[in-house]
């Protein structure tokens, strides 16, 4: 993987290999998650369904086919505070083009057309364009309403870090997209355009002097000014100020408790390494002390695992239970937790834990989205790090540093999603 700067606050991200039949070119724009969050969610799913030149979603996937049938898809992901707006464009693979056509450089054009030239009129964006997209978005986040463990993770976070931007929802709120006007969208964009981070990505068999020379000649006409490029900031709590347990009742058939915990990270790479390997031992795998005590010896919950967010701070543990069982889970999950504390887990339980986290670094290359979803994971931060990196530094980690992390770990907010009968 090799990263370079090609304009101000522009990155170019690239891993050159033959492995896969198909290539992937990602833009992604790196803005404040607090501002206008579901306008600019809006927004990307705009960009990504038709541009100046293919101003229909006929044209568009008219001009897809013809790239032998090449996909653009919008996502939206948050990165510690920071909401990254990913158009993301798989492709065939140069090597396997019937005619030599340069299919990689074409998809590149295309995808950089709907960032650069987008189907809008003096007035800003089409209203029948934006009304359609509004419909799609608000269903979107309907759909994660519907999903009691996506709602209830939410809702916890949204509870925990209610004074902080992280709060936010990645896509924003119904009531901030429904109010969105296509001027207002327009001035979006143009603030985004020339004001925010951008790192592009790209995975495939290219010619890597004619790929940059391609990518750079796309950025040189917008000219952007270092100084008026925004700042990618994360605020760290390295500890609870209190730990706070909240409820809800839904007519669900399975109640849901999600805790959120500080790690006691300053940073993002703030004893990275040793916080990832507990968190593991504690909750992440089926060797984990929550899957093979609070879930199978115990069987107080249907699942119940732990997962670490190092690009905030936060460890938060997920687990689906019976209403009757949700205060003697919580019970058992910290004693699991002082238990790593303490020291009571085996060699044997570190080296399971190391043997899976270096398998999963290592399973990033095994797809070309999971190398560019590796790359965009790494958009806030200054370098791009190799995966097998991270699994050299967590095999270096020894018993007392996991001892350690699991010291700093404090216990902040709790949500009990409590089921009662749909006839109550």
């Amino acid at each position: 993987m090799k990263s370079k700067i090609i304009a101000p606050g522009v990155k170019l991200c690239t891993h050159k290999t033959e492995q896969f039949k198909t290539s992937v070119v990602s833009f992604n724009i790196i803005t404040n998650l607090g501002e206008n969050a579901g306008k600019k969610a809006l927004l990307l799913n705009l960009l990504a369904r038709t541009s100046k030149t293919y101003p229909t979603v006929t044209a568009m996937n008219r001009r897809l086919a013809e790239l032998y049938g090449a996909i653009i898809s919008p996502s939206v992901r948050k990165i510690g505070e920071s909401q990254v707006l990913s158009l993301v464009l798989i492709c065939l693979d140069d090597r396997f083009s019937l005619y030599g056509e340069k299919v990689l450089e074409e998809s590149i054009r295309l995808l950089s057309g709907c960032l650069f030239m987008p189907d809008i009129t003096p007035d800003g964006f089409r209203e029948e364009n934006i009304r359609r997209e509004k419909r799609l978005l608000s269903e979107k986040i309907d759909s994660e309403k519907d999903d009691k463990r996506i709602y209830a993770l939410n809702t916890m976070l949204e509870e925990m870090c209610r004074d902080e931007v992280y709060g936010t929802h990645r896509l924003g709120t119904k009531e901030e997209i429904e109010s969105a006007t296509g001027k207002e969208l327009l001035s979006i964009w143009k603030d985004l355009l020339f004001n925010s981070p951008i790192q592009i990505n790209i995975t495939g068999s290219f010619d890597e002097n004619a790929i940059e020379e391609t990518v750079t000649g796309l950025f040189a006409p917008l000219e952007r000014k270092k100084e008026n490029i925004s700042p990618v900031y994360t605020e760290f709590l390295t500890e609870a100020y209190e730990s706070r347990i909240f409820r809800q009742k839904q007519p669900v058939k399975q109640g849901k408790l999600v805790i959120g915990m500080r790690a006691g990270m300053t940073y993002k790479d703030d004893n990275f390494p040793a916080i990832k390997l507990m968190n593991a031992i504690f909750g992440s795998g089926t060797f984990s002390k929550l899957f093979m005590n609070v879930r199978e010896k115990m069987s107080l919950c249907y699942y119940c695992a732990a997962r670490l967010d190092s690009n905030k701070g936060i460890i938060t543990v997920e687990s689906g239970v019976e209403t009757e069982n949700a205060e003697k889970a919580l019970e058992a999950i910290r004693n699991e937790l002082d238990e790593v504390r303490r020291g009571n887990f085996t060699d044997e339980t570190v080296e399971n834990a190391k043997k899976s986290l270096s398998d999963l670094y290592n399973s990033v290359y095994d797809s070309v989205m999971g190398i560019n979803d590796w790359m965009t994971s790494l958009c806030t931060s200054n370098e791009l790090t190799e995966p097998s990196v991270y699994g050299d530094m967590i095999n270096a980690v020894c018993r007392e540093e996991i001892i350690i992390a699991a010291s700093m770990v404090t216990e902040d907010t709790v949500f009990i999603l409590e089921s009662e009968k749909e006839d109550a």
